[in-house]
């Protein structure tokens, strides 16, 4: 893998052979998914880096659970 690749469900669906559907739901422990490809499915994961992406997940939920902050200027200590 490339240092500043993100490793995707793509990635791991296409090392493990399985549809990509597959290792979502095995990533969340669904009920329809057997242990035997959920363990596979977390151990190659794990081995490739995986990282869930929160942003995607929030946006796709409609909840980023993200704060933002303004403030008037940087430059004051007090504020900043």
């Amino acid at each position: 893998m490339e240092e500043n690749k993100h490793v995707t469900i793509y990635d791991i669906a296409e090392r493990l052979n399985l549809a990509t559907s597959t290792i979502s739901r095995a990533l969340k422990d669904h009920h329809t998914i057997s242990d035997k490809t959920i363990k596979k499915v977390k151990k190659t994961a794990e081995e490739m880096g995986f990282v869930p992406n929160t942003l995607a997940a929030g946006l796709r939920g409609n909840k980023t659970r993200t704060i933002g902050v303004l403030i008037p200027t940087v430059t004051q200590p007090f504020l900043s």
